[in-house]
């Protein structure tokens, strides 16, 4: 028994450190609801209930330094009726936390949580994978459902040992009901190992995402990429980079025979593959004076896809040089090979170009102004013996000023264009104009607005992809006092597309600050207008909205009110569908907190 004695004291000096660090704390929520909605002259009434618990513990283990770790208990329970219709839903759920040597180059974290529960199956639910569970027609049984996460995170951080980061997190969800039953998982791996010296920096990364929604399997989706990079520095004024990797992507769209929900059948997603890309590079850069800079780039991608492959391999020789302040001349030339094998059908283009172009900014009190042009062209001839040029230009300006102090202005325009004689979407004209302001009148009064238009072409007149967009948008906050706020924004955008035109205008007021003492108060109302020829539909709506909170002690008390008023027009109805909501809602909390 030599081991208990020697034991024993131990444990009695580490159950004060323990008892030290606990901490137990939670809170408990109530709330009720009532809304009136009006649709077309029908009027339905619902009510909700809801209830949540939540009970939280907090300790160490020995020393923060050593293990830090908390858990978490959830229980939710909501009762809604709609109507003469009744669901509910119900939830328990648990996280739990952890932290290993915080404080060392070694430290690690881990998380996971896990929730599950049952509801009817008119419970509305907005999550995706609930709203797209195919049920059979005429059934509303109880529903399962589980969400559980999961994370871990490793890093080790030393000065005389490469850098590594290693991380994974895992997330699902599933619904289930009697046989039928529908699973979503997504999760995320990511590696980094990296080694920082006077002259050579090399990082090898690794990430890899996955999404499976097991809903039909009707999409699933990965990502995963390998790469490398090295940075060499041979002098202050010589380095030289090397990129290398591989890329994969994966899609897949389908829709089992055994599920024949209706819509389903009506429209079948195209499968999709797997896409391929492997690249490198390689980059020689020399700065042999302030003023004169240079660099060679030689690159080869490849990439392969169920429906083709392409690849090049170019060199690009670039020069940069400033012969004063504020003025850069650059010129550069490329040459190499592009590819492409689509249908069996294998295309070989040989290309060469140039480009060449300055840019000036001035900088003074008054202001700050730049200027930019540059034009290019280029040689194509493919293995069928066709030649072809192209050519591009583009020109830029942008002009800020704060000469007045209390604004700031800016505007800008660029313009350019390009063609090409083989490739059609080479062919491309694009204009953009954009203008800003910012005042600070005061030091409680701030406005500001942006404004922009832009146009782009794209293709040639075969097979032309065209678009106008303007946005314009603009905000003012007002400090009344240092614990009330009012602010007003509004905005419009609108594209014309040749799929359509679209186009969305918003205005609105929030106010939030402490009406009373300890009594704080939001309100906010909104004004919104849709329109969509694409979709051909019209939504004109208000939307207005209060919640007056009021603490005292550890209880908190609110009430929160909502209007919502909606004229919707679609292609399929000639008089506009009128809605009309309004909800009440009550809501009671506490806190408590143990600390022994």
């Amino acid at each position: 028994m030599s081991w208990v004695r020697a034991v024993f004291p131990c444990v009695l000096l580490l159950v004060p450190v323990l008892t030290a660090a606990q901490s137990l704390d939670g809170t408990v929520d109530w709330g009720y609801g009532r809304s009136t909605f009006d649709t077309g002259g029908d009027q339905t009434g619902t009510g909700s209930f809801t209830q949540a618990y939540t009970l939280a513990y907090r300790s160490v283990l020995w020393d923060p330094r050593f293990v830090s770790y908390s858990g978490e208990l959830t229980f939710n329970r909501n009762a809604l009726t709609f109507g003469s219709d009744d669901s509910r839903s119900q939830q328990t759920g648990f996280k739990a936390a952890a932290n290993l040597f915080a404080t060392r180059p070694f430290r690690a974290s881990i998380r996971a949580s896990r929730g599950f529960g049952g509801e009817s199956a008119n419970y509305p639910e907005s999550g995706a994978l609930r709203g797209g569970f195919a049920l059979p027609p005429g059934s509303t049984p109880e529903l399962r459902t589980a969400r559980s996460e999961f994370g871990v995170n490793w890093q080790l951080v030393s000065a005389s040992l490469p850098r590594v980061e290693v991380s994974y997190q895992d997330a699902s969800a599933r619904v289930a009901a009697g046989d039928l039953s529908a699973l979503q998982r997504q999760s995320s791996l990511q590696a980094l190992v990296a080694r920082e010296g006077p002259r050579l920096r090399n990082t090898l990364r690794y990430q890899r995402d996955g999404f499976d929604s097991g809903l039909s399997h009707a999409f699933r989706q990965h990502y995963s990429e390998l790469g490398y990079e090295l940075v060499a520095r041979a002098t202050d004024k010589t380095w030289g980079t090397v990129r290398a990797g591989r890329r994969t992507t994966y899609s897949l769209f389908d829709v089992p025979d055994r599920f024949t929900d209706i819509g389903v059948d009506a429209y079948r997603p195209p499968p999709g593959g797997e896409v391929s890309l492997g690249y490198a590079t390689a980059t020689l850069a020399h700065q042999s004076a302030s003023r004169l800079s240079a660099d060679l780039n030689v690159g080869f991608d490849r990439e392969h896809s169920a429906g083709g492959s392409t690849g090049a391999l170019l060199t690009t020789a670039t020069t940069r040089y400033r012969p004063f302040a504020g003025l850069v001349l650059h010129g550069s030339g490329t040459y190499g090979e592009r590819n492409q094998d689509v249908g069996g059908a294998h295309v070989m283009v040989l290309t060469s170009g140039g480009l060449a172009g300055a840019e000036y900014s001035l900088a003074t009190r008054l202001g700050r102004a730049t200027a930019a042009y540059e034009t290019g062209r280029g040689w194509n001839r493919s293995d069928r013996g066709r030649d072809g040029e192209s050519r591009l230009w583009r020109a830029r300006t942008d002009v800020a000023t704060g000469v007045l102090k209390f604004v700031q202005l800016g505007a800008g325009y660029e313009r350019g264009r390009s063609r090409d004689e083989l490739l059609a979407f080479g062919n491309q004209w694009q204009e953009r104009t954009h203008a800003s302001a910012r005042s600070a009148l005061t030091s409680r009064i701030t406005l500001d607005a942006s404004y922009e238009i832009a146009a782009i072409d794209r293709g040639d007149a075969s097979q032309l992809f065209r678009t106008r967009y303007t946005q314009a948008a603009a905000s003012a906050s007002f400090e009344l006092t240092r614990e009330r706020r009012l602010a007003f924004t509004a905005g419009r955008f609108q594209n014309r597309a040749f799929t359509g035109d679209d186009a969305n205008e918003y205005a609105g007021v929030a106010f939030t600050g402490v009406l009373i003492g300890p009594v704080h108060v939001t309100v906010t109302a909104r004004r919104e207008h849709t329109a969509s020829a694409a979709a051909r539909l019209d939504q004109d709506g208000y939307y207005t909205s209060g919640v007056l909170d009021y603490r005292l002690r550890l209880f908190t008390f609110g009430v929160e009110h909502r209007y919502t008023t909606l004229a919707l027009t679609t292609a399929d109805r000639m008089d506009p569908h009128a809605f009309t909501g309004n909800q009440f809602l009550v809501r009671v909390g506490r806190r408590f907190a143990l600390t022994p």
